[in-house]
């Protein structure tokens, strides 16, 4: 207790991975609030442009009042938030709205735990993170966990051939762009407060996704005929809750979070979404599945606990 009295950037450290944990947690509640406007019949573009158009509104006043923030940037950091913008707030959500489409909204969810060993891979590469022997023991215990949440004790071929192919290609596609997300925003980091890198992510999306939905724009057939007003509800609740908050609180942890650990951290997204698809999606849970969880709180803990990944840049 003296300790982190004394030292209060050793107490918002321990704090920074639970805080990735709980925006992580409100990204979950996506899996029953887009579903709903699919079948409004809205097109996956034009929700994922909806959804920006809205966040642009709420975090223009963060980026104008701290512009002085953004002119310090280097090109470099230019390019690493715009790679945010298109790849991880564009593209890879269109992708798995996509999924959400034609596929089941749960098994597209739980695919994304593949973002872990995408982003520890490129840390490693990238931003030079140290680790530790034990990490590599908790790394492998967490990939044995996201397994047997997604499959339970059933072989991978069984696992896959419970859906189809398309869906999971864009799940893994938003998988891997968001592992990528994970690297380049620990990055862009470095000069900007969360909140900006947050505004910019989707200010930035906005063009790309304005041309994906050039066609429905022109034409007028943005919104489906006869869709009233009150049906867009499930996208303002989108916009507040794993949008604007969850990504808000993700970016202010990972500032004090090396990104081998954020992204672990980040399975708190599936976790949730597969707990909100149990209690309101009708989903069932088998005993492999209640395993893996189990052994994912156990990994992440033991991680943290062992200070097992450590960031190679001090100003991390």
């Amino acid at each position: 207790m003296t300790e982190s009295i004394a030292n209060p950037k050793n107490r918002a450290e321990k704090l920074a991975w639970p805080t990735i944990a709980l925006g992580a947690t409100l990204w979950g509640t996506d899996l029953l609030l887009r579903p709903r406007l699919l079948n409004s019949g809205f097109h996956p573009a034009a929700i994922v442009l909806g959804e920006h158009f809205l966040l642009a509104l709420i975090f223009a006043p963060t980026l104008l009042s701290r512009r002085a923030e953004s002119a310090k940037l280097t090109r470099t950091e230019w390019v690493g938030l715009l790679f945010l913008a298109w790849g991880g707030s564009a593209l890879a959500t269109v992708l798995l709205t996509s999924a959400y489409s034609h596929g089941n909204a749960l098994t597209a969810t739980l695919l994304q735990k593949l973002q872990s060993p995408i982003a520890i891979l490129l840390a490693g590469v990238v931003l030079k993170e140290k680790r530790g022997p034990l990490f590599w023991v908790f790394f492998a215990l967490a990939i044995l966990a996201a397994y047997l949440m997604s499959f339970g004790f059933q072989s991978l071929s069984a696992g896959l051939a419970s859906g189809t192919a398309w869906p999971t290609l864009y799940a893994l596609g938003a998988a891997a762009i968001w592992g990528a997300c994970t690297v380049v925003g620990r990055i862009s980091l470095r000069h900007l407060h969360p909140s900006v890198v947050t505004g910019w992510r989707f200010m930035l999306a906005l063009p790309l996704l304005i041309v994906l939905n050039a066609k429905p724009l022109l034409t007028g057939s943005i919104v489906p005929a006869a869709t009233p007003w009150t049906s867009l509800w499930p996208l303002l609740l989108i916009v507040l809750l794993p949008d604007a908050i969850g990504m808000t609180l993700y970016y202010i942890g990972l500032n004090r979070t090396p990104a081998s650990l954020a992204t672990l951290a980040e399975l708190a997204y599936p976790i949730s979404a597969l707990i909100l698809g149990l209690s309101f999606g009708g989903q069932a849970m088998n005993l492999g599945q209640w395993v893996g969880l189990a052994l994912l709180f156990v990994a992440l803990q033991g991680i943290q606990s062992t200070h097992s990944v450590k960031s190679a840049d001090p100003s991390f």
